[in-house]
């Protein structure tokens, strides 16, 4: 619990939401639309859903709500996918263990995960009394053989509905494209993101979402054992995976790069990434990167920005951005195999402005998950949405972060929310977290 003066206290005990599994992620969302953010543990074994009772304690509701999944659940995002107003749940599995696979000559050598089968994904529908139906065939998202590192949620071609990537481990990666009734199709071979730029499916770990060339359309960023994929959507709709074009082929290829952020470390109105990186097969450890956008989908290294972490070798894994000091300046949580995770504060430059929204549906789901955001400042435009962000193990913070650069206020900001509703705010002042609430009809 953060205590709002820079420190947190453990409350698991006193919020009631044991562990009962070999945890991997969770994905935060307010699935029962009463005010509360409830909790959905991802586990190798059985993953569980806690209920926000709202007095600072969870109930675990996994048996009613029906979905006590188990198998290797490694992600999770929630999502509308059918914008009827309730969140929706997708787990992404990695692989079926299979016993018989360990070799009887050696048993204390375990073969690599190729070795199995990989496990497919479960989408759950909610019925919205606070009960789920396992829809995953009815939805088209049945999938076999592939093996899922993570999980993003996102509106690839804004069109008001909400999509789902989907991250594998020496597979092709799904671009599931929403038909805007809840049902889905693999696109991801059509529009040049299943494979990286010369035809191959290495392992990816994570897709990070965003705006990253300041064109207006959504892109992705892609994490894998050596340099991974920027693909930058074009005009047609298709993507263009322009990893060396940008630079950040050359400045990842080296490194196993595992959880992947956007982040507008320096409030700038740009993009900018963080990579946390680590050997896939030893306790090593290795460094992260911090890569300066330039405005234009360009990149340099920024580790003489970033501060004494970035000279410190780490056997990284997750990573996500958050505020939890409220100061504007978006800060970062890592976790390290086998180490304690590390909490990185942003103490860099306060000249630039910002804003924070946090938005909060009515006839929407209330955590406003699939809301489409445009954003004007001193004439510059940011497309961004709000959503569940999840990546390689861990959430983000769920409100939407802009940085403003020098401009003091924005002229205008435009939500278009999930469930049909346009709103318009204007001269909003900078530097502040704005609580925004869908209109009634």
């Amino acid at each position: 619990r953060n205590r709002g003066d820079g420190s947190f206290e453990d409350v698991t005990a006193k919020a009631k939401v044991p562990g009962a599994g070999f945890a991997s992620a969770a994905a935060a969302g307010d699935f029962d639309n009463d005010g509360f953010t409830d909790l959905f543990v991802a586990n190798i074994g059985r993953s569980q859903l806690f209920r926000n009772r709202g007095d600072g304690s969870f109930e675990d509701v996994t048996d009613k709500a029906g979905v006590g999944h188990t198998g290797t659940a490694i992600s999770a995002v929630w999502l509308d996918a059918d914008r009827d107003g309730w969140l929706d749940l997708f787990l992404a599995n990695y692989l079926t263990f299979d016993p018989a696979t360990v070799s009887e000559q050696n048993p204390g050598a375990y073969p690599g995960p190729l070795a199995y089968p990989g496990e497919p994904n479960v989408f759950y529908r909610n019925r919205g009394n606070g009960t789920f139906e396992d829809a995953t065939r009815s939805a088209g998202l049945f999938a076999p053989g592939h093996r899922a590192m993570s999980v993003s949620a996102f509106d690839a071609d804004w069109d008001g509905d909400t999509d789902l990537y989907v991250s594998n481990d020496d597979t092709p990666n799904a671009l599931w494209l929403n038909d805007g009734s809840g049902r889905f199709r693999d696109v991801g071979l059509e529009m040049g993101v299943a494979f990286n730029s010369i035809g191959e499916a290495p392992g990816s770990m994570n897709a990070a979402v965003g705006d990253l060339n300041g064109d207006g359309l959504t892109d992705l960023f892609i994490t894998r054992l050596g340099y991974g994929s920027l693909y930058l959507r074009n005009a047609k709709g298709l993507y263009d995976d322009r990893m060396f074009a940008s630079g950040l082929g050359e400045l990842t290829q080296k490194y196993v790069g595992w959880g992947g952020t956007l982040i507008d470390f320096d409030n700038d109105g740009d993009r900018d990434i963080f990579i946390a990186n680590g050997d896939a097969f030893t306790l090593s450890g290795t460094l992260s990167l911090l890569l300066e956008n330039d405005g234009h989908g360009k990149f340099g290294n920024a580790a003489a920005k970033g501060g004494a972490f970035f000279e410190t070798k780490i056997n990284g894994r997750g990573s996500a951005t958050l505020d939890f000091d409220n100061d504007g300046r978006l800060d970062l949580f890592i976790t390290v195999l086998a180490d304690r995770a590390i909490l990185l504060r942003n103490r860099g430059r306060a000249d630039h402005h910002w804003l924070l929204l946090d938005l909060e549906g009515t006839r929407s789901n209330r955590s406003g998950y699939g809301a489409l955001i445009t954003v004007t400042a001193a004439g510059h435009v940011t497309r961004t949405e709000a959503l569940c962000p999840t990546g390689f193990l861990l959430q983000g913070d769920k409100r939407v972060h802009v940085g403003l650069g020098t401009a003091k206020a924005a002229e205008r900001i435009e939500i278009r929310w999930p469930g049909g509703a346009t709103q318009v705010l204007t001269e909003v002042k900078a530097d502040q977290i704005l609580k925004v609430r869908e209109p009634q009809p």
